[in-house]
Formats: structure tokens, sequence, C-alpha cells
């Protein structure tokens, strides 16, 4: 625990005297690389996980794919919690407390949003937006294998939510840990569907377009603009970056400064 608490006070710290860093798209020194990475995650997508993402689009009804989603963001208590403490948020800290224990025990173990149903929406928290609001700039940008769009900062940020993700504690089991975080990828995966679709036939440069899309959103969360809903995806697509970009219109393979 000693480690955590140092952490904590490094962080306390930081965020006092933190500076945020404005987006830049352009930041792509390893574009290269991320292309033809970017093209591996494509080929990944479109021959592996996007037809097994349609059959469960096909077989899984609306109601119970918005179920897996409200569980799995429940189980994400330890990471946002942890965050919200390290970001000195009172207000977060009791909301995510609230939220756990009103859907687990009153919706079905999370199936079931009943918090936000009434009136407390769950909030967008990881550690690389803790990192961020600390004052560490976000580095290069990144397309890295499987895991999508990120940057430096944000690959660190990800290393520690692995660590304080919820199955090691509770579930010791390989295959079931496995099982359960690809019916998470499979479920938002397939609600991603027709975004993802319209973002390829929309765009000049699909890399551009994700690359572009994600410094924004990541901006705007940093800043602390939470998307409709407090929407949290990990998955190699994320729904919010298509959904942002393609209402702010003009050329999807242009960077649109927030």
């Amino acid at each position: 625990m000693r480690p955590l608490r140092l952490l904590l006070v490094a962080f306390t710290l930081l965020t006092g005297c933190a500076t945020i860093e404005p987006p830049q798209p352009d930041n792509d020194p390893y574009e290269h690389l991320n292309r033809d990475i970017f093209a591996f995650n494509e080929a990944i997508d479109q021959w592996g996980l996007e037809p097994v993402a349609r059959g469960w689009n096909w077989l899984t009804p609306e109601v119970v794919q918005r179920g897996f989603v409200n569980f799995f963001n429940n189980l994400r208590l330890p990471i946002v919690l942890t965050n919200d403490i390290l970001q000195g948020r009172p207000r977060w800290v009791a909301e995510t407390i609230g939220r756990f224990q009103a859907n687990t025990f009153l919706g079905f173990f999370g199936f079931w949003d009943i918090a936000a149903d009434f009136g407390v929406p769950p909030h967008v928290q990881d550690s690389g937006l803790t990192l961020a609001r600390a004052g560490i700039k976000p580095g290069p940008f990144l397309m890295a294998p499987v895991l999508g769009p990120t940057n430096l900062r944000d690959l660190l940020g990800f290393g520690i939510d692995t660590m304080l993700n919820i199955y090691p504690f509770f579930v010791n089991i390989p295959y079931v840990t496995i099982t359960a975080g690809g019916i998470d990828i499979v479920n938002r995966r397939s609600r991603a569907l027709d975004q993802v679709d319209e973002a390829r036939r929309a765009s000049v440069d699909f890399y551009s377009f994700v690359r572009n899309a994600y410094v924004q959103r990541r901006w705007r969360e940093v800043v602390g603009e939470q998307p409709a809903g407090g929407a949290q995806a990990e998955d190699l697509y994320d729904v919010e970056i298509f959904e942002d970009q393609v209402e702010e219109g003009g050329d999807p393979g242009e960077p649109n400064a927030p």
C-alpha cells in the first residue's frame, strides 16, 4: 500500500500546478509505423472481430447488449474510484461509490444502470486522464497493436488501469477472465457497427480520421467535457470517436480544433 500512498501524494501535488497542453493531432513522428499497425488492426477487425460482432448483434437483443455494457462499466469501480480520489474530486468519489452500490444491489449486479435513471450518470475516468490533469504531456500519437489509438501517456495509464482491474481480485481463473473480456469487446464492437462503416465510407484517409478524432476526444475529456451518458469505451473501436467526428462535419481526414 505504501507505493499507492506515495502516488496519491505525488498526484495531489502535481495537480495543483498542472497545465494542460492543447490537442496536437499532427504530433505523429512514427506515422509510417503507426499506419502499418493500423492496417494490421483493420485486418483483425474486418476478418475476425467484425463478423463475430455482426453475429452477436443479430442474436442479442438491444436490451441485453446495453445490459452487458452497464455490467462491465460497473466493474470498473476500482479504476474510476482510484482516479477520482487521486484527482481530489470528492463529489465524483461519492457518486462512484453510490452508483456501484445502487447498480450492484438494485440493478441486478450492474446490468441495469438504475443510478443513471435516478439522475446520477457515469463519468469517464481512467489513469490516463489523471496523468493528464497532473500536467503530464501526452507525447506522440501511437497506434498500438489490437488496442488501437493511444499516446505514451494513455498507454502508461492503460497499464495502471490493468493493475487496478477488478477481475484478478475476485476471479483468479484465466479462462473466465478471458471469456468475460472477449464478451465485453465483441458486445461493444457490435454497438459501433454502423458508425464504423459510415466512418470508413466517408473518410478520405481513415487512419487520419481515427487519429484526429482520438486526439480531440481525449482533449475534451481531459478538460472535463463528458460524452453523452458518460460513455466509457475501451475496445478496439470507440463509438464516441466516430460519432464526434461525423457530427463536426467537414473533411474527416482533416483535424478540427475544439
